[in-house]
């Protein structure tokens, strides 16, 4: 494997060079231990990272291990939780998880920004989270649309819990970390848990938009749905494990891959995009036509670090990870489909 880590050196040093943390991992074929690079280089541990949105996918499986357990069921009505959240309208979880539901964001909620800026160490409650979105109405009418929406993991996040008596973060670590033996990975709960993290800083926690260290300023609570903190190489070893069948049933695994349309890419960014028909899961992003074949993952992004993972089933089993902390919306992704050309031509 020494040629593939080179390989995936000369990727890294050509889109990150000496720019910040990064790191790509790669588990060539099912089962196999990953093979990871990083910068710096001279770091003697694999950097850690906060994986932002993939932290869906997480919530995802624990969810769906849940449904193989028949202690819940993907078309249980929301309101069997939340009796008094949208009174009336039948939101399910399965419509939640694909973002099928209506339910809004807050990611142009201009006072979810301005908080963040003004006291970046204490994040909204779930009150102000649901205030400021849901409980204003829907964008549509439940499964006649698509939207992103963290507040609808928000939601799935506190039935997760209660259904299975534990916390996300115990919940994580049991059932997804500890099975797997994915040590590097854990559900931070203050801006102290943040200390182990690659170094990065962010131009979002100051009111003035001086750049901040993470790890010094930043509560993971501003992630409404929580924030799962790992390492490109755990997160490689999971999306390897959840298509090799060691997660979820085969049954759940068909339910978390079907997939509902996504509106249109926009022109401008098609031209440089790999995606042919990309659509959304449960959980998880889906390309039945991308230039590697099938396509499954996630991508994260928040203050200071940017994620990407995917697996092709169609290349033998090919699960990558890419993480870094630069500030710079697409830089993972491109990492990613970068580190599968490079499998994809060995």
């Amino acid at each position: 494997m020494a040629d593939l880590g080179q390989a995936i050196a000369d990727v890294l040093d050509l889109h990150v060079g000496d720019r910040g943390a990064a790191g790509i991992a790669v588990v060539a074929r099912p089962s196999a231990p990953p093979v990871a690079v990083w910068v710096p280089s001279s770091a003697r541990d694999e950097p850690a990272y906060l994986i932002y949105s993939i932290t869906k996918t997480f919530v995802a499986v624990l969810l769906l291990s849940l449904s193989d357990e028949g202690r819940l069921a993907l078309d249980d009505p929301l309101s069997r939780w939340f009796p008094r959240i949208l009174p009336g309208r039948p939101i399910s979880l399965r419509q939640l998880l694909n973002h099928t539901a209506g339910l809004p964001d807050y990611g142009d909620v201009a006072a979810y920004h301005d908080d963040q800026r003004a006291a970046p160490a204490r994040p909204w409650r779930f009150e102000r989270f649901a205030a400021e979105t849901f409980e204003k109405g829907l964008r549509f009418e439940p499964g006649t649309g698509w939207a992103y929406s963290n507040p609808g993991y928000m939601l799935l996040r506190r039935v997760v819990e209660e259904v299975a008596g534990a916390s996300l973060a115990a919940l994580i670590a049991e059932r997804i970390a500890g099975s797997l033996g994915l040590s590097r990975t854990f559900v931070p709960g203050s801006v102290e848990d943040l200390s182990s993290l690659a170094p990065a800083t962010s131009t979002a926690l100051a009111l003035d938009r001086s750049p901040r260290d993470i790890r010094r300023h930043y509560h993971p609570g501003w992630v409404s749905h929580g924030v799962v903190a790992s390492t490109a190489s755990d997160v490689a070893r999971f999306f390897d494990a959840l298509f090799g069948g060691r997660l979820v049933s085969p049954a759940s695994l068909r339910e978390m891959t079907t997939l509902v349309p996504l509106p249109m890419i926009p022109e401008a960014h098609r031209v440089e995009s790999p995606w042919g028909r990309p659509g959304y899961g449960l959980g998880i992003m889906g390309d039945q036509s991308s230039r590697w074949g099938r396509l499954w993952g996630h991508d994260g992004g928040g203050p200071g670090y940017r994620t990407s993972a995917f697996h092709a089933p169609d290349m033998t089993g090919v699960s990558v990870a890419a993480m870094c902390a630069v500030e710079d919306d697409r830089r993972a992704e491109r990492l990613a489909f970068a580190a599968l050309d490079v499998l994809r031509g060995r």
